[in-house]
């Protein structure tokens, strides 16, 4: 695995760092179980609002994405968002509709641009507002829309899709200072999540 001597440092990584394919030690391992475990909280309806079964109106379940990106890169944060998205929805019990694994790949595609700008690299507000603005663009307007017209049709799609486009806009102030505290403040476990054994 590269050394992360300084995992903070404002040069990106190497493209062999960036997909390091030993992430998964033991030890991370245990730490993204541990992240699962908070993501399937995080979104237990009693902690996600929801207009409609289908539509989310606040969930907080993103935090741990960016996280297991963070620490981990992307490899590993994708498979962290496959196995989240899956059993966030066992977890539910389905009250947010039916398994649709698009949005598997959505959250995929979630971690790898929250990678690209978290893994060992320094969380600043540049970075996290445009990973969060990439986010909203490419899966929040474009991707999950495209999700819910083929779930629903074309006419109850589109009113997802533009329920969904307003309130990621409206929300992202707050979001993105949710994942810059967060993130700031949870960094220092970097070094301790990669030593050996």
């Amino acid at each position: 695995m590269p050394k992360l001597d300084n995992p903070e440092r404002s040069s990106a990584p190497t493209l062999r760092e960036f997909f390091a394919p030993n992430v998964f030690s033991v030890r991370a391992v245990a730490a993204l179980a541990m992240l699962l475990a908070i993501r399937a909280v995080l979104g237990l309806p009693f902690l996600t609002i929801y207009i409609t079964p289908e539509f989310k109106l606040i969930t907080f379940a993103y935090v741990t994405d960016a996280m297991a990106a963070m620490f981990f890169g992307p490899i590993a944060g994708m498979v962290f968002a496959f196995a989240g998205d899956a059993l966030g929805f066992f977890a539910s019990s389905g009250v947010g509709g039916p398994y649709f694994p698009g949005f598997a790949l959505s959250e995929m595609i979630t971690c790898f641009i929250f990678a690209c700008f978290f893994y060992k690299r320094q969380i600043t507000w540049l970075r996290v507002i445009i990973a969060w603005l990439l986010d909203v663009v490419i899966v929040q307007i474009l991707l999950n829309p495209f999700w819910l017209i083929l779930m629903y049709g074309a006419k109850a799609g589109e009113v997802y899709a533009v329920l969904r486009v307003v309130s990621s806009l409206v929300q992202s102030p707050l979001h993105i200072a949710v994942l810059y505290f967060l993130l700031t403040r949870i960094r220092r476990l970097d070094r301790y999540l990669h030593q050996p054994g």
